[in-house]
């Protein structure tokens, strides 16, 4: 295989450019998104490249929740774009030992729907998931693969005693890891294996390669109870590998948190109502967006940075009402040019 270097392999309006050299970027921001329990499908907005985020297709959703039995919900939809197709998994329900994958080449026609299931039914009971949540897709471009980050709460974790559940004593209904599955084609996955592991409950994980450190960056989750002594949580924290690779990555100290409870970003200041969640991070013309939900204070939150340490927290953007948890990708800019906006001119 043929060693790129790390710019080389990001897409050319994002780096190396100044801002009054850069030509207009040839894609589009867009985020998906999900509203109420994910039961009405996946929708999409663009990016003004500012503070609004605008719906699209008429404020309807572009995928419906394939019809499958206890798993028929379509939440934290996360979607890449490679090679002319955009590849997309989502949460198919609260429980369960699965998630769903679909692709498309225009966002409108998507193939038939799949469910991964990343930990084999072999696995002892005390090793099997009560639970599939937010699947993230990356696709990595050294290895030229795709990988899904995704959380997990394991019995054997769960009933470990050490006090890392989300309310910190045995018993509690969430002790969340990371795993990572892996996959080139879309029809095999690696089994699930243990991807981060700090000691405490985590989940929504969410990585984008930095051109300009050559590393990856990750934004994820404590879901520990705000109140908690040690490592208290529902915020945000961010981390970096010391290198491209994913397959062993070893990650800085955490550093935060940086948006929710305990964190200097967040628009109600009442404990639960300012809990963080469902990051989503971009590089988009040399500036960093940072998009997370506050489910029960001011629902989605914008911050911009130029180096992912000083944070400017936009309170004034606008997003599509009720929009929830979803993930900032980019698109060929034709991708979107048959989708209308809901107040679209004649």
């Amino acid at each position: 295989m043929k060693h790129l270097s790390i710019p080389a392999l990001i897409a050319p309006c994002l780096i190396g450019l100044s801002i009054a050299a850069q030509p207009e970027c040839p894609e589009v921001m867009l985020f998906s998104y999900f509203r109420d329990n994910g039961k009405d499908g996946v929708f999409l907005a663009k990016g003004s490249g500012d503070t609004e985020f605008q719906a699209l297709n008429g404020d309807k959703p572009v995928f419906a929740p394939p019809k499958w039995p206890g798993q028929n919900l379509t939440r934290d939809p996360s979607i890449v774009y490679h090679k002319g197709v955009f590849h997309m998994v989502w949460t198919s329900n609260w429980t369960g030992r699965i998630f769903g994958y679909a692709s498309s080449r225009n966002l409108c026609d998507w193939s038939e729907p799949v469910q991964v299931r990343p930990f084999p039914d072999s696995l002892p009971i005390d090793e099997q998931p009560d639970n599939v949540w937010a699947p993230e897709i990356h696709h990595d471009p050294v290895k030229d693969d795709f990988f899904i980050l995704f959380a997990s709460t394991i019995p054997r974790e769960k009933n470990d005693d050490d006090a890392s559940n989300n309310n910190g004593k045995r018993g509690s209904q969430y002790d969340n890891r990371v795993f990572i599955t892996r996959t080139r084609d879309f029809k095999t996955f690696s089994r699930a294996s243990l991807f981060f592991e700090r000691g405490f409950a985590s989940i929504d994980a969410v990585m984008k390669p930095d051109p300009v450190n050559h590393n990856w960056v990750m934004i994820i989750k404590c879901s520990r109870d705000e109140s908690l002594k040690t490592m208290p949580g529902r915020n945000l924290w961010i981390t970096r590998t010391a290198t491209m690779d994913t397959e062993k990555p070893d990650f800085s100290p955490l550093t935060g948190p940086i948006a929710g409870n305990h964190s200097p970003m967040f628009s109600d200041p009442r404990p639960r109502n300012s809990m963080a969640e469902g990051p989503s991070l971009l590089l988009y013309n040399q500036t960093w967006w940072f998009v997370w939900d506050e489910p029960a204070g001011g629902h989605l939150q914008l911050a911009t940075s130029p180096d992912l340490q000083t944070w400017n927290h936009r309170k004034e953007t606008r997003f599509p009402p009720r929009a929830q948890h979803g993930t900032l990708f980019l698109a060929p800019k034709g991708a979107v040019a048959w989708m209308k906006p809901p107040t679209s001119p004649d």
